[in-house]
């Protein structure tokens, strides 16, 4: 498979409405496409298209949240490790002013932070069961936000 083949498998997953009405053998053919897109590539090609995806084509907050929540749906089961995730979280919370709240979306980013950032055992940044970790003031993740509002992406 080309690096084109890639891109276009990345927008066939992510190019569409998280919240749209699927037949559950659609959910389960998208799933297992995911799964075979990272099969055929390996996680860490996978994952710099899909950053790449978010980054180029994810400008608004109603775009990053459509893709917060596919993401999250194709890796909720079976999270990966990616490489600079306090990069890629500080993008999330960027395009929506780190306020996910707002955009009914705070649970599916917390879940995003607790796969990236929490190990077996360390609950240091789990919000789910540290309720004194709140993301949206994690000094790591406010960095990141506020390098790209310096670079008025």
């Amino acid at each position: 498979m080309s690096d084109q083949s890639l891109r276009e498998a990345i927008n066939d997953l992510f190019n569409r409405r998280w919240d749209e009405e699927l037949p559950d053998e659609k959910e389960e053919s998208l799933q297992d496409m995911f799964d075979n897109v990272i099969e055929n590539y390996g996680w860490d090609q996978v994952f710099k298209a899909i950053d790449n995806y978010m980054r180029t084509t994810c400008l608004t907050s109603e775009s990053i949240v459509n893709f917060a929540n596919l993401f999250w749906g194709y890796t909720c089961t079976n999270p990966r490790k990616i490489p600079e995730p306090y990069r890629f979280l500080g993008y999330l919370y960027y395009r929506v002013n780190s306020k996910p709240w707002d955009y009914d979306c705070a649970e599916v980013y917390e879940g995003l932070v607790f796969n990236m950032l929490s190990g077996e055992d360390d609950y240091n940044h789990n919000p789910f069961t540290n309720y004194d970790y709140i993301p949206e003031k994690d000094p790591d993740i406010i960095a990141e936000v506020e390098k790209l509002r310096e670079e008025n992406l």
